[in-house]
């Protein structure tokens, strides 16, 4: 008879994600997860499969969490154009600074160029494909805010690229004013 688990996975998979994070996907063996979760090979392989199937997991369960964050940023009773910058300034701990050294990690999985793995490429798609359609839902939904020729679908991509710049940039420590400069120049996508 099997024995019932001791542990939650969620816990486990937050402590996956904590060390993928610090350490990489390639940085990271099984043996450093099976250190760092106190679980047994057998009990980590049992409950979440191989390496890559836990970290498919791990960043399925992190996607969720950034993307139901982001989804009440910009559902606030703001209007578009301060919803945007609210939500990109509730980034700003992310990627800037000695804290904020990890920046994105989607975007750290999807950049560093050691991942060859259709399930992960097309988890960071499906990812960045909601996270825009949030910021492009928040931009109709204002549209009668801007002017006649405001492009909500180009704003969107632009506000994307900012969002994924921003992430990209926390390896170099930015100053938390050198990210918020950055944010206010989203102002002029909306004039």
């Amino acid at each position: 008879m099997a024995r019932p688990r001791t542990f939650d996975p969620n816990d486990v998979l937050d402590t996956a994600r904590e060390l993928f994070w610090r350490k990489g996907y390639q940085g990271t063996s099984f043996d450093d997860l099976t250190a760092e979760t106190g679980l047994t090979k057998p009990s980590l392989y049992a409950a979440f499969g191989d390496k890559a199937s836990l970290f498919l997991k791990v960043l399925d369960r992190y996607h969720e969490t950034v993307l139901a964050r982001s989804a009440k940023a910009l559902s606030g009773a703001l209007t578009g154009e301060a919803a945007i910058e609210a939500w990109l300034t509730g980034f700003v701990g992310l990627c800037s600074g000695e804290t904020g050294f990890r920046g994105c990690l989607s975007v750290n999985t999807a950049t560093d160029g050691s991942i060859d793995d259709r399930a992960l490429e097309n988890s960071i798609a499906h990812f960045n494909a909601r996270l825009e359609k949030l910021v492009l839902s928040r931009l109709h939904a204002d549209r009668a805010q801007f002017s006649d020729d405001f492009e909500p679908a180009a704003t969107a991509r632009t506000i994307m690229a900012i969002y994924f710049g921003l992430m990209v940039m926390a390896k170099q420590q930015p100053s938390s004013r050198q990210v918020r400069a950055i944010i206010s120049q989203v102002k002029k996508l909306f004039t």
